[in-house]
C-alpha cells in the first residue's frame, strides 16, 4: 500500500507537535484598538493526547483601555476581579509573545485566528515593543492552522465526514460552539480561553481523523510563504469557502493568473469550473468589473490569511477530471494576452478604490512603516532591562515616535519608580483618551456607557457582570474627572 500524499505533513506534526490559542478581548470595535482580557495557549503531546496547559491568565487593563460591556459579558468576566489580577495587560503580552519566540516550531492553532485572534496579537505586540509580524516569520517557517478555513473547507468537499449544524433556514453555522455540540465535543463553557482551546483542539484532532487529506493540506498551506508557492507553482489547485451571508459552499478548482499589483497579499486567480473560451478575449476593463464579482470566475485569495490549498487530486471532487482541468489551465497559462489584462484590470480597479488614509494615532499607524533595525533593537534593549533609568536612557534614543509613544506609557503604567514628570503627562492622555467627544477610533467613557446600554438589552437573568461593568465605568470616570 502507498503512503497517502500527506506523510510528509504527518510526520512534520509528530517532530514539531501543536499549541492551540484563544483570546478573550476588550471588543470588536476596531482590532486596532482592542486587547486580550484573558488568553489561554495549550500544547498537544504527538498522540493528539490530554492538552498541557502552557499558558492561561486573566490580566487587569491600563485605564486608557476600556472593554465593551457586551465583550464582558459575552465571556462572563467580572471587570472588577480583573483590576485584581496580578497581571497586567503588558505582562500577559509578554509571556505570550515570549513563548512563541522561544518555540518557533510549534504549529499554532486557532479558530478564526486568521481574521480575529492573530490580529489582535499582532496590534497587542506593537504596542508592547516587540515585532507585531513574529508570528509570520518565513525564516523560522512558522506554521499556523486556522480550523474555520478548515471547516470551510471540509464543508465544500467532503461535507459527509463530520456534522455540520444547519439553522432552520438550512444555512449551515460554522461557529466554535455548534461545531463541538454536533460532533459530539463538550464545548465547556464556551467563551471561556481555557475551555475554547480545548475545545478547538479536539475539533482539530476530529478533523484530522475523519478528513485526514484537508487537515494535513492545512498545515502544507500553513504560512504566507507555503501557500505562495503550492498556488503559484502548480498547474491548479482546488480551494473551498463558504460565503458568510449566503452560507452557500462554494468549490473552486483555480489557476493563477498573477498578484494584484495595488494590494498586498492578493493573488488573483482563474476557476477552471467556467470555460476559459468565455473571457480569454476579454478586455481589461470588462475583466476589472468581473474579478471578485459573484459566480465571477476571476476572484481573488489572500496569501497570508491561512487559505487551505488542497491538492489537483481534489478537482474530481468538483466535478472535473484532472485531464480537462490540465487542459483549461494549460489555455489560461498559453495566453500571455489574457493574463496581461487581467494584471491590468487590478491597476484599473486600484483607481477606483478610495486612497489610503494617513492614520493619526500610534495604534493604527502599525502599517505605515516597519520598524527599523536600529528601533528594532532598541525596543529589545528596553523590554529586556528592567531598570527604570536604562529603559528611560533607551526611550531618548528611540527616533520611531510611535514606539516612543508606546514606551512612555509602559513606563508609566509598568514601573513604579516613574516619575512625576511621566506620570502626569500619562494620567493626561488617559483623560484625554476617555472623556474625547469626538469620533475617534477608540472605546471612549461614552461608548462605553453606551456598550453598557446595549448590553442590558440582551442580557440574561444573571446581571452579576453588568452590575461589575456598571462599578467599572463608575470608577475609571470618577478617576478620571
Amino acid at each position: 500500500m502507498t503512503e497517502p500524499w500527506y506523510q510528509e505533513y504527518q510526520d512534520l506534526l509528530l517532530e514539531r507537535g501543536m499549541v492551540g490559542l484563544d483570546l478573550e478581548t476588550t471588543g470588536v470595535g476596531n482590532f486596532a484598538y482592542e486587547r486580550p482580557t484573558s488568553a489561554a495557549v495549550l500544547g498537544l503531546d504527538e498522540n493528539m493526547g490530554s492538552p498541557e496547559i502552557i499558558i492561561d491568565n486573566k490580566c487587569r487593563l491600563p485605564a486608557h483601555i476600556l472593554p465593551s460591556a457586551v465583550a464582558l459579558e459575552i465571556s462572563n468576566i467580572n471587570p472588577i476581579d480583573l483590576m485584581k489580577e496580578e497581571l497586567s495587560l503588558y505582562g500577559l503580552i509578554s509571556k505570550l509573545a515570549d513563548y512563541f519566540i522561544a518555540h518557533p516550531n510549534k504549529i499554532l492553532t486557532t479558530y478564526n485566528g486568521a481574521f480575529y485572534d492573530l490580529i489582535i496579537l499582532r496590534h497587542s505586540f506593537f504596542s508592547s515593543l516587540y515585532n507585531p509580524y513574529l508570528l509570520l516569520n518565513a525564516f523560522e517557517d512558522r506554521l499556523h492552522i486556522d480550523l474555520y478555513k478548515m471547516a470551510q473547507t471540509i464543508f465544500c468537499f467532503e461535507p459527509n465526514s463530520i456534522a455540520f449544524f444547519k439553522d432552520q433556514t438550512g444555512k449551515v453555522i460554522l461557529k466554535q460552539e455548534a461545531m463541538a455540540r454536533e460532533n459530539g465535543i463538550d464545548p465547556g463553557d464556551a467563551h471561556t480561553a481555557l475551555d475554547d482551546v480545548k475545545a478547538l483542539l479536539k475539533l482539530a484532532d476530529l478533523f484530522r481523523r475523519q478528513a485526514p487529506d484537508i487537515f494535513f493540506a492545512g498545515i502544507a498551506s500553513g504560512n504566507k510563504k507555503r501557500t505562495v508557492k503550492l498556488m503559484t507553482e502548480q498547474l491548479f489547485f482546488n480551494y473551498g469557502e463558504v460565503k458568510y451571508k449566503e452560507r452557500q459552499a462554494i468549490k473552486r478548482t483555480p489557476t493563477f493568473i498573477c498578484e494584484d499589483p495595488s494590494v498586498p497579499n492578493r493573488m488573483i486567480f482563474f476557476d477552471l469550473c467556467s470555460d476559459p473560451e468565455d473571457y480569454l478575449y476579454m478586455t481589461a476593463e470588462e475583466i476589472a468589473a468581473l474579478i471578485d464579482k459573484k459566480n465571477s470566475p476571476l476572484f481573488s485569495i489572500k496569501s497570508n490569511g491561512s487559505p487551505v490549498i488542497l491538492p489537483p487530486l481534489f478537482c474530481s471532487k468538483n466535478a472535473l477530471t484532472e485531464e480537462e482541468a490540465t487542459y483549461k489551465a494549460t489555455k489560461i497559462q498559453e495566453n500571455n494576452g489574457f493574463k496581461e489584462n487581467v494584471y491590468l484590470a487590478c491597476d484599473i480597479n486600484s483607481k477606483r478604490r478610495r486612497p489610503w488614509t494617513v492614520e493619526e494615532y500610534p495604534e493604527s499607524q502599525i502599517y505605515n512603516d516597519f520598524i527599523d533595525n536600529s528601533n528594532r533593537m532598541l525596543s529589545d534593549a528596553f523590554r529586556k532591562t528592567q531598570d527604570f533609568d536604562r529603559r528611560l536612557d533607551i526611550l531618548n534614543e528611540m527616533s520611531d515616535p510611535r514606539l516612543i509613544d508606546f514606551a512612555k506609557r509602559i513606563l508609566a503604567t509598568e514601573n513604579p519608580d516613574c516619575t512625576p514628570e511621566l506620570l502626569k503627562d500619562y494620567h493626561e492622555f488617559e483623560a484625554n483618551r476617555l472623556l474625547d467627544e469626538e469620533e475617534v477610533p477608540w472605546r471612549t467613557l461614552k461608548k462605553a456607557w453606551d456598550s453598557l446600554v446595549k448590553a442590558e438589552q440582551l442580557a440574561n437573568d444573571d446581571l452579576t457582570i453588568l452590575a461589575a461593568t456598571k462599578k467599572y465605568y463608575k470608577l475609571i470616570e470618577n478617576k478620571m474627572r
